[in-house]
């Protein structure tokens, strides 16, 4: 999983990082081994650490571009390695006192290197035909980078990644768009400002600056002569050390006194996980102004060694840090061993609603390796507001299992195909993740037994599997007074002459009319199924037929006229009801429609505030953010559907989905 709040590493938890769209570039969240930055102010920082490095750019950088598909489905290069070395040039002369580019002998023998090689890249944009006509495009790039110093000592090494979102302009007489330099360029200025502030602030490097400048650092051995040691045999090219096994944000140097005797490391080698959660006095996931929290945290030792030294760093906003006691020692744990703690606090002055962050960081002996520190995002305020939409849940975090809401008699289906065999077709972003998330979300919240749910992604869902899920498999589970849940994510095509829908699966093509899987067949299926009644919810991103003119074209139909008759018996719940691609949602890591379905799921859908999720709440809470977001991303609202449509009476609309704790 990508997003982590304080959880098991490879998890997530219960509040992380969900924000607006509007404030994308404000996203910063780890995943494993890599931290996500994004820059909080347009003025720089000048650190001016009196330090002489050498920067030393990887070939990467050198031939460094971006790719995607324009108007016409042809691969583009944009190339962005200039921007990127005067980039990186430009901001670490604000950061160090000199900085080389060329090694040599008559540049002298600098205090460190710095390291920097391209890493992740990602270019998320579809244009789906020419037309005069602006789309959302998202650049994701990455950087691994390291400060060796004049020993051979890594003193801080780190993985980053930013993004940036922008819009660019296509036309109806040409493939080629418009616009994507720009937000490239927006993603290279913030990571090599996140690269700036990473090297500016780390700690072992300004405390080389500190004895530098004064000569006194506790413990710190001088420096030898610089005329003794070749520039090259020096300062080796050192590796970039991955994040997840070091210490989060630095490696510590091996500065040591002759006067004082070695310490001893641990030989063993073991490894940590740790898991923490917020607990707020009036449990509402807001923290108010004054008002007491917890921080409450349970470390493992996994591994077959003793991990010593171990303790937890707490940072990020003044607000909440302010008042807790960091760091938390822990002292040794044994193989095995697992240590709780908690740690109170009291909010600080908040001036305004904003969202609010804390890292969780472990730190132990260097025979440890460490778990990447978590990072996650709470609503603040100033005092209580009913009105403040709570962006601090985490969608990912399954909680634990609610038994008055447990529906032993329901089936539930979750299928996600983001990725095709034919290599042409557009990826759809986290398709098979929002599927995966849902899935527990059927087990976990809705309370259907494991073994009545489904689940499907990428190239487990080829054509002959959704006829076997549906045609077979579900008829064995059903009963007359069971409930299906069914959720799709991924690719349709939409007949332009007919307006009939039909699922692409992961073999599927949209020239192949035997290779797609209609709506209207997976409809039959539901009404030969032995099932009270089924609730259907699509996040799809829909295509037009080849050959279609756009004139005639027919809009989707989603009750097929052959299922009509079943109407009292289906409820349908779509996402993107256009012929247009569905927006994901970056700060969720999901599909937009998917976020604020999971979302509401949890509880944010109870719009009566009675306890109880009905299924015409989830259709209106799910519409009305929707809505909201997709106006502020892109001036244009994606629109959903629900089926029996809003203020018409049905029992379909008042199935209790889940209960609110």
């Amino acid at each position: 999983m990508r997003q982590y709040l304080c959880g098991w590493i490879g998890s997530s938890a219960r509040w992380s990082s969900r924000r607006p769209l509007a404030a994308l570039l404000s996203v910063l969240l780890f995943s494993a081994g890599c931290q996500f930055f994004a820059q909080r102010s347009g003025i720089p920082t000048n650190y001016n650490l009196p330090l002489t490095v050498q920067l030393r750019m990887d070939p990467s950088i050198a031939a460094a571009s971006v790719e995607y598909r324009n108007a016409c489905g042809q691969a583009v290069a944009v190339p962005i390695h200039d921007a990127l070395q005067k980039q990186l040039k430009k901001r670490l002369v604000q950061v160090f006192e000199r900085v080389q580019v060329e090694a040599g002998a008559s540049a002298g023998v600098p205090d460190g290197v710095v390291d920097v090689a391209l890493g992740f890249r990602e270019v998320n944009l579809f244009v789906p035909r020419k037309a005069n006509k602006s789309y959302p495009a998202t650049v994701t790039l990455g950087f691994d980078f390291s400060y060796t110093d004049y020993q051979g000592v890594v003193l801080h090494s780190k993985k980053l990644q930013s993004a940036a979102t922008g819009e660019v302009e296509a036309r109806a007489d040409t493939c080629d768009i418009s616009g994507l330099d720009k937000v490239a360029q927006e993603a290279i200025a913030t990571v090599v400002e996140g690269v700036a502030q990473q090297l500016g602030t780390a700690t072992k490097i300004r405390e080389q600056a500190q004895f530098k400048k004064t000569g006194r650092m506790g413990g710190v051995q001088p420096r030898p002569a610089q005329s003794a040691v070749p520039a090259e045999a020096a300062l080796p090219i050192v590796p970039v050390v991955p994040a997840a096994a070091a210490q989060p944000g630095e490696v510590s140097p091996t500065f040591a006194s002759p006067a004082t005797p070695p310490v001893e490391t641990p030989s063993a080698t073991t490894k940590l996980s740790f898991r923490t959660i917020i607990r707020d006095d009036n449990q509402n996931h807001v923290l108010e102004q004054q008002e007491v929290f917890s921080v409450e945290f349970e470390v493992k030792n996994e591994g077959a060694g003793v991990a010593q030294a171990v303790e937890i760093d707490l940072s990020g906003h003044a607000a909440i840090v302010g008042g807790l006691k960091t760091p938390v020692s822990l002292g040794v744990l044994q193989p095995g061993e697992v240590r709780r703690v908690a740690v109170e606090g009291k909010v600080g002055v908040v001036s305004n609603v904003e969202q609010a962050e804390l890292i969780c960081a472990l730190r132990a002996s260097p025979n440890v390796e460490l778990p990447a520190a978590k990072k996650f995002f709470v609503a603040i305020r100033p005092e209580r507001i009913d009105a403040v939409e709570v962006l601090s849940v985490d969608v990912d975090q399954l909680p634990k299992m609610n038994g008055k809401s447990a529906q032993s008699h329901a089936v539930g289906i979750a299928i996600g195909v983001g990725a095709f065999r034919d290599s042409t077709m557009p990826a759809r972003k986290f398709a098979a993740h929002d599927a995966e998330v849902m899935g527990g979300y059927f087990k976990r919240i809705l309370g259907i037994p494991s073994q009545q749910v489904k689940v499907v992604i990428d190239n487990q869902g080829l054509k002959d599997d959704l006829i076997e899920v549906f045609e077979q498999w579900l008829p064995k589970q059903s009963a007359s007074q069971q409930t299906a849940y069914i959720y799709i994510s991924g690719r349709a095509v939409v007949d332009q002459e007919t307006g009939a829908v039909s699922l692409l699966p992961y073999d599927g093509s949209m020239t192949a009319a035997n290779r797609i899987f209609s709506l209207a067949r997976l409809q039959r299926a539901l009404t030969r199924a032995s099932l009270k009644q089924a609730v259907l919810m699509l996040d799809l991103s829909l295509e037009p037929s080849p050959g279609s003119v756009p004139s005639r074209a027919v809009p989707p139909q989603w009750s097929q006229q052959d299922t009509e008759g079943d109407k009292d018996r289906l409820m349908l719940m779509v996402g993107n009801s256009a012929v247009q691609e569905a927006q994901a949602y970056q700060p969720g890591q999901h599909g937009l429609f998917t976020y604020f379905l999971l979302k509401g799921l949890r509880g944010a859908a109870d719009l009566d505030k009675n306890g109880t999720v009905l299924t015409g709440e989830l259709c209106a809470y799910v519409h009305g953010q929707v809505d909201a977001v997709t106006r502020t991303q892109s001036g244009t609202a994606q629109q959903t559907l629900c089926l029996p449509p809003p203020g018409e009476f049905s029992p379909l609309r008042g199935i209790p989905v889940t209960k609110v704790h």
